[in-house]
């Protein structure tokens, strides 16, 4: 079944989802209110999980909230 774009990304394994739903992410626009830094902090979310969630919000238009300088 193909996932809609607004559905969160049921394709991540157990921990990766896990830590996401813990910081309130629950769809992939959730995304928005986090920086890339705070997202790959997140324990149980590796690279491979992080890079997939990236082509994803790329796919869907939406980008990670900027990060601060």
């Amino acid at each position: 079944m193909k996932e809609l774009p607004h559905e969160f990304p049921n394709y991540l394994a157990k921990p990766a989802r896990e830590a996401l739903l813990n910081k309130g992410v629950f769809i992939l626009n959730d995304l928005s209110r986090f920086t890339k830094s705070e997202i790959k902090e997140l324990k149980g979310l590796g690279p491979k999980a992080f890079k997939k969630i990236q082509e994803d919000l790329w796919n869907q238009d939406i980008s990670f909230r900027s990060e601060k300088k």
